[in-house]
């Protein structure tokens, strides 16, 4: 006990002997092994106690108290010693430090009792044998509140780097928890970083905010306007971020490039820059925006017309004639849509079973349409036909009608899959008797020179690499 040591020693029963209330470990721990020991061997050292009138308060010696009483030791020898309340935290401080491993947290607990009783920083340090920044960090440890402990059960855990960093966050008990949390993982570093941009980004906007607020700034301040995109009297120019530089160097880029007003957003941490609309030039934007976009719907529109009445004449044309078509040129061409659908981006959708056909799974509605069997019907006569000398006919309809599934008004104007498979299906088409009007033959003809011009493109990307 170094200079709170006693030469006299005192047997006192077990029943007046108390833990002390401020004793800084607060678990402590198993002492069955010790209990075995005492009773067997008795107890070789001494507790250290101080008076608290009738009864007892142990200075050092909490675990073989516990042993004792445990092991159902009646008197035991103490030292009594006579400590004033400072005193009595000092010793048990540096009793625990030497020799039962306090956790940071209830050294720093201990510690900020030390302070509350009168001690100073430099004598708790010297006490302690610790540097004063070894005291100063274990009593920012301290401040962290009972609320941000109870965060996680562990808490007492956490290291002393890791509480210093939650305490500088005193008042703010939900980045205090979110460091918690994240104590003793790979991302307390991540999060601790964010905060700290964060705190940076609103110290800047708040600086820059004030210097622009200044009256002699000469720079037009104004509210965010209420529709930033579609403002009738200001349009976004840009912004500045805290990358920009100092709040004195925002400042000066703000005037370097001379907007008409700026605007504090404080949520994104950005100053925005503003010119007044010119009416006229956004009037006759918006009509040259309208203009195109209708257009666009023109074109649009008539796509799709041409694409809904190419299709109803390829599979009206597909019903009419498939039945006068030879056998042997049905096999052919069942063969040659097959390898056409090759490419599919679904081929699996070929081998499901034809109850499975819906508006997602295949084309029964095309079937229909080309078959001129109802769709209610199909599976039953199909089963029959697919099984009879005829099946080419019906494996031809079901091919097309999968083909004719896949076809989109806009694969007849860009060059994926489906529209790299159109020019192969009229060709097949054609090879039966079909005869394309003269509108699909210009839309044949655009699209495989868009094709065209695609491959050479992509050849041209090959070879320069």
């Amino acid at each position: 006990m170094s200079s709170y040591q006693s030469n006299e020693i005192k047997l006192i029963n077990t029943s007046l002997i108390d833990p002390h209330p401020d004793n800084p470990r607060k678990n402590i721990g198993d002492v069955n092994d010790l209990a075995a020991s005492i009773k067997t061997n008795g107890l070789l050292t001494p507790l250290s106690v101080v008076p608290n009138g009738e009864r007892y308060r142990v200075i050092a010696g909490h675990r073989r108290l516990a042993a004792c009483k445990q092991a159902g030791i009646g008197a035991v020898p103490c030292f009594v010693l006579q400590l004033g309340p400072l005193q009595q935290l000092e010793a048990m401080v540096t009793e625990n430090c030497q020799r039962e491993q306090l956790t940071v947290l209830e050294e720093a607990d201990a510690i900020q009792g030390m302070l509350d009783l009168g001690a100073t920083t430099a004598s708790v340090a010297h006490r302690l044998g610790r540097s004063g920044d070894y005291v100063r960090d274990r009593v920012k440890a301290a401040s962290i509140k009972t609320e941000v402990r109870a965060s996680r059960d562990d808490f007492g855990q956490i290291s002393i780097g890791q509480l210093v960093a939650i305490a500088r966050y005193d008042g703010q008990p939900d980045r205090q928890k979110e460091l918690a949390q994240a104590a003793g993982t790979s991302n307390f570093d991540y999060i601790l970083r964010n905060i700290e941009r964060a705190d940076r980004d609103r110290q800047w906007i708040e600086s820059v905010a004030a210097l622009l607020g200044e009256p002699d700034s000469g720079i037009n301040l104004i509210p965010d306007p209420e529709k930033p995109y579609s403002d009738p009297e200001w349009r976004c120019a840009g912004c500045l971020f805290p990358s920009t530089g100092t709040p004195e160097e925002a400042i000066e880029k703000i005037r370097e490039l001379n907007p008409a007003a700026v605007s504090i957003h404080t949520v994104s941490q950005q100053v925005y820059l503003w010119t007044r609309r010119d009416k006229t030039a956004d009037a006759e934007k918006e009509a040259r925006r309208a203009a195109e976009q209708a257009e666009r719907d023109a074109r649009r529109h008539a796509l799709e017309e041409y694409a809904a009445a190419s299709a109803d004449k390829r599979m009206a044309w597909l019903h009419g004639h498939l039945h006068g078509v030879k056998r042997d040129k049905l096999v052919e061409t069942t063969a040659r849509l097959g390898l056409l659908q090759i490419i599919d981006p679904n081929p699996q959708g070929y081998t499901l079973a034809l109850s499975t056909w819906n508006d997602v799974a295949c084309g029964g509605e095309q079937f229909t349409t080309i078959s001129g069997i109802e769709p209610e019907q199909a599976l039953a006569e199909l089963h029959t036909h697919l099984d009879s000398p005829d099946w080419p006919t019906y494996a031809v309809m079901i091919l097309a009608a999968r083909i004719e599934w896949f076809i989109d008004p806009a694969d007849w104007t860009i060059t994926n899959d489906i529209g790299r498979r159109i020019p192969g299906y009229y060709q097949i088409l054609q090879d039966l008797g079909y005869t394309p009007t003269d509108d699909e033959t210009s839309h044949l003809d655009q699209l495989i020179a868009a094709i065209s011009e695609a491959d050479e493109n992509e050849e041209d990307e090959e070879n320069n690499q």
